[in-house]
């Protein structure tokens, strides 16, 4: 396993994350505690110590499970974030990020993660009602009294990241270390000004989706075309973020062949090359594989060890068109 520095802190990550969403019992994809577990355990073998989950995965589910299963494992050797924003209850103050919302979180999320701090506490997604200064004010806060080490942000638009950091710097608050947003070979939007932006204040990116709810794993592909049938579609992921209507387009048809292509003449799979194209960006710092399945697991590790040339990686881009906005709701 390789680890890279956190955006502009000195701590280090490995360079695959494994996203814990799919721990729980929300939906039928999900696997409970002891099929978790297996899989935790083996990710840290593998060397992967960066573990990303969220207060509502599962109604807090997620975050027991992860809390469980690497209790033995020195809490200074993991790397653990979760998030807050999306709702925890039906009251008026159950969700968001006012002060009121953000503090009581974080006690939750720490007693279902049986630990004293979270390494990155996350924004999951921007709040229209609350001032921002409220939020990062509250997030230094937690800075500062221990109970996090760094915080992050997630899928917004650039002008709303770009304000964030100009309100830290403006008035001496925490500021944002990382950004976690939508970013695979079919979905390359942030590239516009996300990334670029990201890349000028050293921002780690740590993106979710990397193969587009499965799409890039080619399971999906026969006949030239990504399937679109109303029983593959239900497949494809867990909300579906938009990735079902990719599948009607005609230039991700031709992508996702010249992955499959690639990744014959390689030996790997489609998954593995699609991760080591994520992986050859200089502005990606650790892509969230999320999965409920060993093979899997030991498939995304295997990306590691792939390559792509400059040449192979323009092939695989050169199809690209623009795709509609998603990430951000």
């Amino acid at each position: 396993m390789e680890y890279v520095r956190f955006g502009k802190t000195g701590m280090k990550v490995s360079r695959l994350c494994l996203g814990c969403m799919s721990f729980g019992n929300e939906a039928d994809y999900m696997v409970e505690e002891d099929g978790a577990t297996k899989v935790i355990a083996r990710a840290w073998d593998l060397g992967i110590n960066f573990f990303d989950t969220a207060n509502v995965y599962s109604d807090g589910r997620s975050e027991e499970i992860l809390g469980n299963a690497v209790k033995g494992y020195g809490r200074e050797n993991l790397v653990i974030a979760t998030k807050v924003h999306g709702e925890m209850g039906s009251g008026p103050n159950q969700h968001g990020l006012s002060r009121k919302h953000v503090q009581w979180e974080i006690g939750e999320s720490l007693k279902r993660l049986r630990t004293d701090y979270v390494d990155i506490y996350q924004i999951h997604r921007w709040d229209y009602e609350t001032p921002i200064e409220e939020t990062l004010s509250v997030l230094t806060d937690l800075v500062r009294d221990g109970r996090v080490r760094y915080i992050g942000a997630s899928s917004m638009w650039a002008w709303q990241f770009s304000k964030a950091l100009y309100t830290s710097e403006l008035h001496g608050f925490e500021r944002f270390s990382s950004m976690q947003d939508l970013y695979n070979l079919l979905y390359r939007e942030e590239e516009r000004e996300m990334l670029p932006l990201c890349a000028s204040e050293s921002i780690a990116v740590i993106p979710w989706g990397p193969t587009a709810g499965g799409m890039l794993s080619g399971k999906y592909f026969s006949d030239g075309k990504i399937k679109t049938s109303t029983s593959d579609y239900s497949r494809l992921a867990p909300g579906s973020f938009g990735y079902k209507r990719y599948a009607e387009k005609p230039a991700n048809d031709e992508i996702v062949r010249r992955l499959i292509e690639v990744a014959q003449k390689k030996g790997a799979t489609p998954t593995q090359v699609a991760i080591s194209w994520l992986l050859s960006k200089k502005v990606v710092t650790s892509p969230i594989i999320g999965t409920s399945k060993l093979p899997h697991l030991e498939e995304f590790a295997g990306s590691l060890g792939i390559a792509l040339s400059p040449e192979e990686s323009r092939y695989l881009e050169e199809p690209y068109q623009p795709q509609f906005i998603t990430g951000y709701v």
